[in-house]
């Protein structure tokens, strides 16, 4: 800790020298947090709840501070590099499991005819869908669970090892491949990842679509993509490395008319790996929390072998300073050996009021309900009961 407490103190030196010499480098951020009611948490007694207030990290945007630069090479082709490292700011720890610059480090070149090449570890294409489409930009974290746990990378996993190439814009369409190595002696398939996407975006239309999949890393050669170690599908011991533990492809679309935007996605998560029930039947009137991700009958679980999730919403521009959103989701999940589906339903809502270009006030409620499945809870504290419900407010200062 102490090395990167360092390394975070000699970038910070040399983004300020560079600042003062040249604009090409810059410091930049968003510090997010706020606080929040949630009913019907499980106090770890059975059956027996409790409601829970927090103050909790990043619930408009995930808390987070960076470091990018560019240089002129000439002839409309740019080097860059972009570092960026996520935090909590309730208790100041390192997110990303501890990475310095978990969130982004990527060293490449861009241009208006070239388009944008990174090596490293980032984001894929999947995430630039779900940001531009989906509920994660008003709600954040708060929608992720409905959303299979985020298998489907509304949240925006990353790869390791990452060759990532999008397309200049030629009359609004743009494309994308990426590709995550899983630098295995002898294997090209074992812990590889691979990426693919294109957005059409003219007018008041607009459209994408992303594709995601996964390879099985081992024990020593973990798989590329980081964001699938949480899925069931890719840390499960069935399979081999190489096999394909995880696959996913996300539609989105929005129209603006006016103040309004109507924006939706549909993703589809399959975890062709899970083939086993998992030999117990639930009992949710006796027992109603479970380990969501890594449990039967949870969200991503060990005997979820597919997922659909339906996002829509609506974004309402008041006032130059006043922005009203809301959105519907409801996924829905088939279980190896169960007879019934699983359904999770969210009713989302809230303000946000902007007090300058850089710090937002915001607000927000939300109710989440769970039938013939475990209930994840909204913000991650489920409860004792098959509905949950949150209410939240808070600040965000962007730098």
């Amino acid at each position: 800790m102490k090395k990167g407490v360092m390394a975070f103190a000699a970038l910070s030196a040399i983004a300020g020298g560079a600042q003062a010499q040249d604009s090409s480098v810059q410091i930049y951020g968003i510090v997010d947090a706020g606080l929040i009611y949630t009913s019907k948490v499980a106090t770890g007694t059975l059956r027996n709840t409790g409601s829970k207030f927090a103050l909790d990290n990043g619930l408009l945007q995930s808390s987070r501070i960076g470091f990018r630069g560019k240089e002129d090479l000439g002839g409309g082709l740019y080097a860059e590099f972009g570092l960026e490292n996520g935090f909590s700011v309730d208790n100041g720890a390192i997110l990303q499991s501890g990475a310095l610059f978990g969130r982004r480090s990527v060293v490449g070149l861009s241009g208006n005819s070239f388009g944008v090449l990174h090596l490293g570890r980032r984001k894929d294409f999947t995430d630039e869908i779900a940001a531009q489409y989906s509920s994660i930009t008003p709600f954040s974290g708060l929608i992720t669970a409905v959303h299979a746990n985020n298998l489907d990378r509304i949240g925006g996993n990353r790869a390791n090892n990452m060759i990532y190439y999008s397309t200049p814009t030629f009359s609004g369409f743009r494309a994308n491949i990426s590709y995550g190595f899983g630098e295995a002696a002898g294997s090209i398939n074992t812990g590889q990842s691979l990426g693919l996407g294109a957005n059409y975006d003219v007018g008041p239309f607009s459209i994408g679509l992303g594709y995601w999949r996964s390879r099985l890393g081992t024990a020593t050669v973990p798989s590329s993509d980081q964001g699938a170690t949480s899925g069931a599908g890719c840390a499960v011991t069935a399979g081999n490395g190489g096999d394909t533990c995880m696959k996913m492809w996300i539609l989105g679309s929005a129209y603006k008319l006016g103040s309004v935007t109507f924006r939706g996605t549909f993703s589809k998560v399959d975890q062709p790996l899970l083939k086993t029930s998992s030999g117990t039947a639930p009992n949710f009137n006796t027992t109603f929390t479970a380990t969501t991700g890594t449990s039967a009958f949870t969200a991503g679980g060990v005997n979820n072998d597919q997922a659909k999730i339906i996002d829509v919403g609506v974004d309402f521009t008041l006032t130059p300073q006043i922005l009203l959103t809301g959105s519907v989701l409801q996924s829905r999940y088939n279980f190896v050996g169960a007879s019934q589906k699983g359904k999770l339903t969210e009713f989302i809502a809230g303000i946000q009021y902007f007090m300058s270009k850089r710090t937002t006030l915001y607000s927000t409620i939300g109710t989440l309900s769970a039938s013939n499945m475990y209930n994840p809870g909204i913000s991650g504290a489920p409860g004792a009961d098959s509905r949950s419900s949150i209410v939240a407010a808070g600040i965000r200062h962007t730098f």
